[in-house]
């Protein structure tokens, strides 16, 4: 949670930068592009993975309160659909990653692999978090049928 803090710090410092550089000293800094690029990646793939272990990632309130068992079965089949996203984003963003070992992020003088592996490292943080909410959300379902 702190890096994701520190990447987002970070974006918002280089697009100041970038603002700042273009509109106040007339002087526009050409890496603030692919940095803020590279940094709102890695925001968003990780930021997924933070949603998926709190349970926010895409989360639509269908049944009311008072129909926990349905909830439950709900909650567990929506887990399976984020399960499906994240092994797709785990197997293409390795293709991706793969695929930037051979090309430059020209500004910044890296590998675009550093980026596009944001992709394959949230969707696997996104499927060991959701490992534990099944967990969760297991427990829940027993819950719900005990009562």
């Amino acid at each position: 949670m702190r890096l994701l803090g520190l990447l987002f710090a970070g974006l918002i410092l280089t697009i100041a930068w970038q603002v700042g550089g273009r509109e106040v000293l007339r002087v526009p800094a050409i890496w603030t592009q692919e940095a803020a690029l590279f940094l709102f990646t890695w925001c968003v793939f990780l930021g997924s993975a933070v949603a998926v272990r709190r349970s926010a990632h895409y989360v639509c309130e269908v049944l009311p309160p008072s129909m926990p068992r349905g909830r439950a079965c709900l909650k567990l089949l929506g887990d399976a659909g984020i399960a499906v996203a994240a092994i797709v984003l785990l197997w293409g963003g390795w293709g991706f990653a793969e695929i930037g070992l051979y090309r430059d992020l020209e500004t910044l003088g890296i590998a675009e692999a550093w980026q596009m592996a944001a992709m394959p490292v949230g969707a696997a943080l996104m499927l060991l978090f959701l490992a534990e909410v099944v967990m969760r959300d297991i427990a829940a379902l027993r819950a719900a049928f005990a009562a």
